[in-house]
């Protein structure tokens, strides 16, 4: 008998709605995999389109630098490795909507398939700053919680946060990067002291295959606060659950992972907003 899972088995956190589909796990046909998302950063912005390969195959995913793709009617360069970028200028404004198109002929049958998806960006929460508290009662020695103090917006809200040690990266992994959801009866427009529980600072910390990250007096920590649109943070969310589960995202069928895309892709076009602080951290006498 064959296996069968779910993808996109319901939104729990998110209004918008996603489609559902039964997939056969081991000998599924591929499927066209499209993924990026708008920011408020002014910046390049990414969007990449490949496929998934079969549940039990060994080949790598195949990528498509034949497309058209365009962001609100404005067509995107093709840059190799089915990569699509925007103007250098380009950036999000909260509230707008932004809808990707992109056609492709994924079936090889000549003519161009067409598929679409749409993001509403999110209002922007601006962190007022960062501080620190000490895990030890008492005291100002590490380990610390890193506190973000913002002011909420009115709804429900979706945030997730990257962790910047210096200028390096520390949430480069989806494992690593913060995520939590405020109901509108959660913290409907107060204002926030809310400790960001992923990232604990302490002189040794742990990198990649658990390797040691070492944190020293004056290092500078930066925190980049984000407003995820609904059906990004679920995908994310998803996700992550899928990976820490020991699927490869996209390395086979992504079962129970939500997609905003039309026409039968998988992936997820998403929005959010930027906001950063950064600190110091304290001399060595200080800890």
């Amino acid at each position: 008998m064959k296996k069968r899972v779910l993808l996109g088995a319901g939104m729990l956190l998110c209004a918008a709605c996603m489609e559902r589909m039964d997939l056969s796990t081991d000998y599924a046909p591929p499927r066209l995999v499209i993924t990026g998302y708008v920011t408020t950063d002014t910046a390049v912005h990414r969007i990449k389109v490949s496929c998934t390969t079969p549940y039990f195959g060994t080949e790598q995913p195949r990528s498509y630098s034949s497309a058209e793709v365009q962001i609100n009617g404005v067509r995107l360069r093709a840059v190799g490795d089915g990569e699509y970028v925007t103007d250098p200028a380009f950036f999000g404004v909260p509230g707008e909507t932004y809808t990707l198109d992109v056609w492709v002929d994924f079936d090889d049958d000549g003519t161009p398939e067409h598929y679409s998806a749409s993001a509403v960006m999110p209002a922007l929460h601006r962190l007022d700053s960062i501080t620190l508290s000490s895990v030890q009662l008492g005291t100002t020695k590490p380990p610390w919680m890193v506190i973000m103090h913002f002011q909420d917006l009115s709804g429900p809200n979706y945030f997730g946060a990257h962790l910047y040690i210096n200028d390096t990266l520390y949430s480069n992994k989806m494992q690593r990067y913060f995520l939590n959801f405020f109901g509108e009866y959660v913290a409907e427009g107060q204002y926030i002291h809310f400790p960001v529980t992923s990232y604990s600072i302490r002189e040794e910390m742990r990198w990649e295959n658990d390797e040691p990250f070492y944190v020293y007096p004056r290092d500078s920590l930066t925190l980049e606060l984000n407003t995820l649109s609904g059906d990004y943070f679920e995908f994310i969310r998803t996700a992550r659950q899928e990976i820490n589960g020991g699927n490869p995202l996209f390395a086979g069928p992504p079962a129970n992972v939500p997609t905003n895309l039309s026409g039968g892709a998988v992936g997820i076009f998403g929005a959010y907003t930027i906001s950063r602080k950064s600190l110091i951290l304290p001399p060595k006498e200080e800890w």
